[in-house]
């Protein structure tokens, strides 16, 4: 026969975790901890004199449904089971969380365009936003022409209002371009708010860097290597 005080403490450790898993705000740790408390709760029930299997089955079941969602949070949260060039396309993304990633990689397809392909026309409708991968992109606005380093987005501006494009862009060496179709992603946006905020927050940092860069791409060069100097006396 199971000792009761053995059973008993096993139940008030199962209410101690969930009462500790529902003040926690991370949702991950509410999660483990209120599975851990149900885990407790079909123990204690199992290992009663008389066990009571209905409340075993159905804290069982609770402590299934809450493991699902852990694993899920895990997966929205961390790059597990990314692969490597997945991982290195996420870089380009770093205002959005790994899930918000994975579900976008779906709308996404990839291309290699030849050296004076262009991306977009002044004043044409742009249908895709594009993460560009050159060395050199041409910007061609009334006449005027001028360069920013890659990679860099395309379209942002026409996504976020809707307009044809503010200018002409051209890949003059060519490059890879990865697309998401506009429509489709706006779609998601608006099903999302998060992911919409992802979004705009990060074609606000695009936006800043193409500002900080719209100098001549030597100095743009320079800076960039003085700040990725800096960045690693830092670190070190």
């Amino acid at each position: 026969m199971t000792d009761p005080i053995l059973i008993t403490s096993i139940l008030m450790l199962g209410l101690l975790l969930k009462f500790i898993g529902f003040t926690v705000r991370d949702e991950l740790w509410l999660r483990i901890l209120v599975m851990a408390g149900l885990g407790c709760d079909a123990l204690f029930y199992a290992l009663r004199p008389e066990p009571v299997i209905q409340s075993v089955f159905a804290n069982v079941l609770l402590f299934s449904v809450n493991l699902s969602l852990v694993l899920l949070i895990v997966t929205e949260r961390t790059t597990w089971r990314m692969s490597e060039p997945d991982r290195e396309l996420f870089a380009h993304f770093p205002t959005l969380t790994p899930g918000q990633f994975r579900r976008l990689k779906r709308i996404m397809r990839r291309e290699t365009v030849e050296a004076g392909t262009p991306l977009a026309l002044e004043g044409a409708p742009v249908e895709d936003l594009m993460l560009v991968f050159s060395d050199r992109i041409e910007i061609d606005k009334q006449g005027a022409v001028f360069p920013i380093a890659g990679p860099a987005f395309v379209g942002e501006i026409a996504l976020l209002t809707g307009n044809p494009s503010s200018a002409g862009v051209t890949l003059p060496e060519g490059g890879t371009v990865v697309r998401l179709p506009i429509e489709a992603l706006k779609a998601r946006m608006a099903r999302a708010p998060s992911l919409s905020n992802a979004m705009v927050a990060l074609f606000g940092r695009e936006l800043a860097r193409k500002v900080a860069d719209s100098v001549p791409m030597e100095r743009a060069a320079n800076a960039r290597a003085l700040s990725g100097a800096e960045t690693l006396r830092v670190r070190g």
